[in-house]
């Protein structure tokens, strides 16, 4: 049995999941592949671009092109605002006359401490724990400055489907996170490749603004984003932290 936190009707409640990935909740069981969840927070989500280091380099001529001119110098943020949550087993809308939308699977930091100017050695006394995080998104071609109209639909933002207490993550740049589409694996990803490592990314963003509480930053998304149609059904899964499920319509 490890602690977790569950989040079934807006707020964070103590619970236990078993080796049978049951969850157990004020006397309740729940199976996760089987119950719809909120999203494990209510606050807009930083996430990190440009953060694998293959995804980096795929990109490094198109850099020094306008209008970009140089590559980035500091970590690339880009913000999901509220109306973009949804949770597990949510469904995800894809726009009249879009044939398909693409999503990439990250790893989430859960803060639970309000953190400003949180130097990297500090960094671990504010991580409440680690969830997954599903960032749909339109095609797009700019990656330091991705359109709003793109990533900012309504529910193209999955978090869940449970917060896993940091404690019982010995590393969080040791962790292979998967996509399945339909049941058939598409994409394999380790955060060891990230380039800027998450206490790094802390560091960065608590310098110019104050994380509170419940804040959720991700950690960057693998190159290869997966291309999803109407009737799909995408998982996303980090073994030590579950899978966080959705279908296209």
């Amino acid at each position: 049995m490890k602690k977790i936190r569950v989040n079934t009707d807006g707020t964070l409640r103590a619970a236990t999941v078993d080796e049978q990935a049951i969850i157990h909740v004020d006397g309740k069981t729940m199976a996760p592949e089987q119950t719809r969840l909120r999203p494990v927070t209510e606050h807009a989500v930083i996430c990190t671009a440009l953060n694998y280091t293959g995804h980096y380099q795929q990109l490094v001529d198109a850099f020094h092109q306008p209008p970009h001119n140089q590559p980035p110098r500091q970590p690339v943020f880009f913000i999901k605002p509220v109306n973009t949550l949804a949770g597990h087993l949510d469904e995800v809308a894809c726009p009249d006359g879009v044939a398909e939308i693409h999503t990439g699977a990250g790893l989430a930091v859960v803060i639970d401490r309000t953190a400003s100017r949180v130097t990297q050695e500090q960094v671990y006394d504010y991580i409440g724990g680690y969830t997954l995080y599903n960032d749909f998104t339109l095609a797009e071609d700019s990656y330091l400055r991705p359109p709003v109209t793109s990533k900012c639909l309504d529910g193209y933002g999955p978090v869940g489907p449970y917060i896993t207490d940091r404690a019982a993550i010995a590393d969080p740049h040791e962790l292979v996170i998967s996509t399945y589409l339909n049941g058939a694996l598409q994409q394999t990803a380790s955060t060891k490749d990230l380039r800027y490592s998450i206490p790094a990314l802390i560091e960065a963003l608590t310098e110019f603004m104050t994380l509170a509480p419940g804040a959720v930053v991700v950690s960057g998304f693998p190159p290869g984003r997966v291309a999803v149609r109407r009737g799909d059904e995408v998982r996303v899964e980090i073994a030590q932290l579950g899978s966080l499920t959705n279908r296209i319509i």
